[in-house]
């Protein structure tokens, strides 16, 4: 389990460091539009303003509650195990899943680049335009 603790930290890491980016978006956005951007106000360099830190101390305290939220917690343990369970497919493998994956969409797209052309002619045939000269 120990390994697992290290690998459901990381996740909840990441996910805190990109909600502190989106909260701290969110909050300056909303100064913005009520009109007290001004109080946004630099407080530790050029970089980590008012909003910085508002966004710090929300994602943060989500990010904690939610590593310790016993649910939470179970969920993500048990998500790792079930991870580490997968058999992930080699480089070689890989490569042939993707010639078979475009091949299959220029197949697609001829086949639907024809229906429409055949589609779009026999509209042209029934509906003819009225050509103003």
């Amino acid at each position: 389990m120990g390994s697992n603790r290290r690998w459901v930290a990381l996740a909840f890491l990441s996910f805190g460091m990109l909600f502190w980016v989106l909260t701290t978006k969110t909050v300056a956005t909303l100064m913005d539009w009520f009109g007290v951007g001004e109080f946004d106000f630099q407080l530790i360099g050029e970089k980590f303003t008012l909003t910085t830190m508002i966004g710090f101390l929300v994602a943060g305290a989500t990010t904690l509650y939610c590593y310790r939220h016993p649910k939470l917690s179970m969920l993500s343990n048990e998500v790792v195990v079930e991870l580490k369970k997968v058999t992930w497919p080699n480089a070689q493998e890989t490569r042939g899943a993707t010639v078979v994956v475009i091949i299959t969409v220029f197949i697609m797209a001829v086949f639907l680049g024809v229906f429409d052309l055949f589609w779009s002619n026999l509209m042209d045939f029934l509906y003819p335009s009225v050509q103003s000269g």
